[in-house]
């Protein structure tokens, strides 16, 4: 144990995650890390030009002095908080970044930015990389998991992973990993539930960035001897100790992350496809629908679900209308969603003939499975499917050539295919210790070749 025999969860984590080195990660853990990467810098590019992820980039730009951590595609550099904050912005600006059942939420948008960040800053070797980059996604997702009371805010416990995946790369001892972990437990946001608000479509969103800089600066203070509460997972109310400790270290929590297709909250991805693959089985058009009847479990039905969402990130969390968008224009409007598929009437028309019901037999499989059942009624009859696996589930039948489908269909908003190639191969090279070809890729500016495709 660290310094003391201690039972606190802050403890056991700190050991674990201060022991693990590269050579206890089996060959599928290295890979998936590697999925991981590759599509949160996906995610990234395709977020690049949204209105939070700029924002983001000027305010980080004005209050985070320069340093050697690269702001991915945008030609700059600044300390490594500064440039996580910002690449954390892009990565969850689409709600297309990778996500996990268990703690219900998006780890790779916040750990991934940090310990790349991180990296720049040391020149970190590869190996170290990955390995902090699996410590990092197992504190987040045992915390996510852990919650008592579910808010359905990443950035309640996406901290957790920023702070442990940094102060792994920076090979901090297990007691100021101990104490990065209880500093988070104070700094880091704490969010209401996201479905209380009327105004779920603002940048906030999950608060993602920001505990970024929060777990991140929880690091930093830790390796200068800023103490946090030791206790501060154990106590009462907030998290499941035995959650959080429960075989730790018998397997690796990033193992079951899933990857989305949709820019949409994952939520909603088994209503859509459930809709479109019975529009393609049974030969439908748009018009053809006179109604559509959703059956899904309780927290789909209490997202805002406008029929008519006012701006993107509203859009995300609406199952009728991101239904409603790929049945008019097919499944690549949502792949990813952008600002020109809001307003559209015709979609709106589609929209307001959905309807989203909590079905309580849906809850059954959650947190495993986010399901839906799909009634269609046309002038041809009536059609129902369920769908209770989504594309990039855990255990699913996606392949990782689908994965790599995804990231060019992203990388090819802002990159011509020969870079997006040469970062696949980059990430390819993390594993044998080289960092820097990626480090490479990731600093080029692409913005002017974005602007031309949005």
């Amino acid at each position: 144990m660290s310094d003391t025999v201690s039972n606190w969860s802050t403890d056991h984590l700190a050991d674990w995650a201060a022991e693990l080195s590269f050579e206890d990660l089996p060959s599928d853990v290295i890979a998936m890390t590697e999925d991981c990467i590759l599509d949160a810098i996906g995610c990234a590019i395709a977020g690049l030009e949204s209105s939070g992820a700029i924002a983001v980039a000027g305010m980080a730009e004005k209050c985070y002095a320069s340093g050697r951590s690269k702001v991915w595609f945008r030609g700059a550099q600044l300390n490594s908080v500064g440039a996580a904050y910002t690449n954390a912005a892009a990565t969850s600006a689409l709600d297309i970044d990778d996500g996990h059942r268990l703690a219900m939420g998006h780890p790779g948008a916040a750990v991934i930015p940090s310990v790349l960040a991180i990296a720049d800053e040391i020149e970190a070797d590869g190996r170290d990389v990955i390995t902090a980059i699996v410590a990092g996604y197992e504190a987040a997702v045992r915390l996510g998991h852990a919650e008592i009371k579910k808010p359905y805010h990443t950035g309640n416990w996406s901290g957790f992973g920023a702070a442990v995946g940094a102060a792994k790369l920076m090979d901090m001892e297990p007691i100021q990993i101990m104490h990065a972990l209880a500093i988070t437990a104070y700094h880091s946001p704490r969010l209401n539930d996201l479905t209380q608000s009327m105004y779920m479509g603002s940048d906030v969103k999950e608060s993602i960035p920001w505990s970024v800089v929060t777990g991140m600066s929880a690091a930093e203070l830790a390796m200068r001897g800023f103490t946090g509460c030791r206790d501060a997972l154990d106590l009462e109310g907030r998290f499941d100790p035995e959650i959080i400790q429960a075989g730790l270290g018998d397997d690796f929590k990033i193992m079951g992350t899933y990857f989305k297709n949709y820019s949409v909250c994952r939520w909603a991805h088994t209503s859509i496809s459930g809709l479109t693959e019975i529009m393609r089985e049974e030969g439908l058009a748009a018009g053809d629908l006179k109604s559509v009847v959703v059956d899904t479990f309780g927290q789909a039905a209490a997202l805002n679900n406008s029929a008519d969402p006012d701006n993107i990130i509203s859009a995300q969390y609406s199952l009728p209308y991101t239904m409603a968008l790929a049945a008019v224009h097919g499944e690549e409007a949502v792949s990813p969603l952008t600002d020109g598929m809001i307003g559209m009437m015709d979609v709106v028309q589609v929209a307001r003939r959905i309807t989203i019901l909590h079905n309580h037999e849906m809850d059954a499989h959650l947190p495993h499975r986010a399901p839906a059942r799909i009634v269609v009624e046309s002038a041809d009859g009536r059609f129902e499917k369920t769908v209770i696996t989504a594309w990039g589930d855990a255990g699913g039948d996606t392949t990782r050539s689908d994965y790599r489908n995804k990231f060019f269909r992203l990388a090819g908003r802002a990159l011509n295919s020969a870079h997006a190639a040469q970062i696949v191969d980059a990430v390819g090279q993390i594993r044998t210790g080289n960092i820097q070809s990626l480090s490479d890729v990731l600093s080029s500016d692409s913005l002017d070749a974005v602007r031309r495709t949005m």
